[in-house]
């Protein structure tokens, strides 16, 4: 880590003038002298994002170091076009591992990066509610209304490279057409069934173009495929016919993989995945098949962004642009905890999994905090003794143990007290079984 302060690691992820320029292009001019600039506001609502508690003003005077009431917050906020945050992800948010720093984040040859979405609660307030419906369930409405995060991320550092924030009636798939040509070149994309048809994996690659781009999906068991070749590993050339509105686009020829396996619970499952890298040989079933897996790496990373960064059950943001440039600011948040993670794991020469998100935050704190307050009178040997002193508690502290194959039953929380409620959690370590279903 090059530099201990917030604002160097926000300089490393997006140099300064990049952000000028981008806060002069999309922020309103100013009519007169303004305590703080856009370019601070911005990264006073990031560095709100990881402060555990208080306010953004307290916050933004510990950072800047000028003093601005909530509501002088709330009023400049306002005026801020989300356009601006999404440009700025588009600007800071870039991959982190090396192949070979970082074996372990690629599959040969590929870097591998998943795409998912997820959904957060926002307050009850009259613009809000008057901007977003809320969903129906079968009794009544939800308590509140939400807003949808489609994000592409990393899966081996949990580095996010490109996201969307939109009202929750804006689907995944149209917000995944704004981000499929963020995804950087030698990538192979891993999604879930929501992303597995046809239409969608052809306007990915579409828009990837001569790229070299790939994705491994998993897919319907309804979708309907033609069968071309049948090859060896078990695995087939397909052809599927491409519609949209009812109209074919044309066919896409790429290759299915089916896989019956037992996992560590005992309990059987399938898997019918669809990928567009058609070479056997260097691809086998088995190998693809194994690593969808690790698209769970995706869910991981949401539960980052929402229990250790966020960790609040509502956005803060009062109307639906506030609370999606808080969405926005919150995804910054996250790659800057991740690039600090993945120099901490060089560091400590581990995969950058192995470095918790949650206890690297609470390290980083008292770093940021001694910096603020002693930075002008510290020597650079001392400097040099305090960086060295915070990688010596992350090894200490903020290193996991290797990950165990571990399974934990899926349990359905019964609204109805009579009926019966979990008593026992079985815990279940051990491989999972995985054979390729010849096709």
């Amino acid at each position: 880590m090059d530099g201990a302060k917030f604002s160097e690691v926000m300089q490393r992820m997006i140099p300064p003038h990049e952000l000028e320029q981008l806060c002069a292009e999309f922020a309103p001019r100013a009519r007169g002298g303004r305590k703080l600039g856009a370019t601070e506001l911005v990264q006073s609502l990031i560095f709100h994002q990881l402060c555990p508690g208080g306010t953004l003003a307290r916050h933004g005077t510990q950072l800047h170091g000028v003093a601005m009431s909530d509501a002088a917050y709330a009023r400049r906020r306002a005026r801020l076009p989300v356009q601006m945050f999404e440009a700025l992800m588009d600007a800071a948010l870039s991959p982190l591992a090396d192949p070979q720093l970082h074996p372990q984040c690629f599959f040969a040859g590929y870097r591998v990066v998943g795409i998912d979405g997820s959904q957060s609660s926002v307050s009850n307030t009259a613009a809000i509610l008057e901007a977003l419906p809320k969903a129906a369930s079968r009794r009544f409405k939800a308590a509140f209304a939400k807003l949808r995060l489609l994000t592409l991320v990393e899966l081996g550092t949990h580095a996010p490279l490109a996201a969307r924030a939109a009202p929750v009636g804006e689907s995944e798939q149209a917000l995944a057409e704004k981000l499929w040509a963020s995804v950087p070149e030698g990538s192979l994309v891993v999604a879930d069934r929501l992303f597995g048809a046809p239409l969608t994996l052809h306007r990915a690659q579409s828009a990837w173009g001569e790229r070299d781009i790939a994705f491994l999906v998993r897919i319907r068991e309804n979708l309907k495929a033609q069968i071309i070749e049948r090859l060896p590993d078990g695995s087939a050339l397909i052809e599927v016919p491409v519609r949209e509105d009812g109209k074919l686009l044309g066919r896409a020829r790429w290759r299915e993989i089916r896989a019956r396996g037992r996992s560590i619970d005992g309990k059987a499952f399938e898997l019918r995945l669809w990928t567009s890298l058609l070479d056997e040989k260097r691809f086998s079933a088995e190998a693809l098949a194994r690593r969808y897996a690790e698209r769970w790496e995706h869910e991981l990373y949401y539960r980052e962004l929402k229990l250790d960064v966020r960790n609040r059950p509502l956005l803060a943001g009062h109307t639906v642009e506030t609370a999606l440039q808080e969405l926005c600011a919150i995804v910054l948040a996250t790659a800057l905890i991740a690039r600090l993670r993945v120099e901490a794991a060089s560091a400590a020469k581990v995969p950058p999994t192995r470095v918790s998100f949650y206890k690297l935050m609470l390290e980083v704190e008292p770093l940021w905090n001694t910096e603020r307050l002693l930075g002008d009178s510290l020597t650079r040997a001392q400097r040099e003794q305090m960086l060295a002193k915070f990688y010596e508690n992350v090894r200490r502290w903020a290193l996991l143990p290797e990950r165990r194959a571990r399974s934990c039953p899926r349990v359905v929380r019964q609204p109805v007290t009579k009926w019966p409620r979990k008593t026992t959690q079985r815990s279940h370590t051990g491989e999972v079984r995985l054979a390729i279903t010849r096709i």
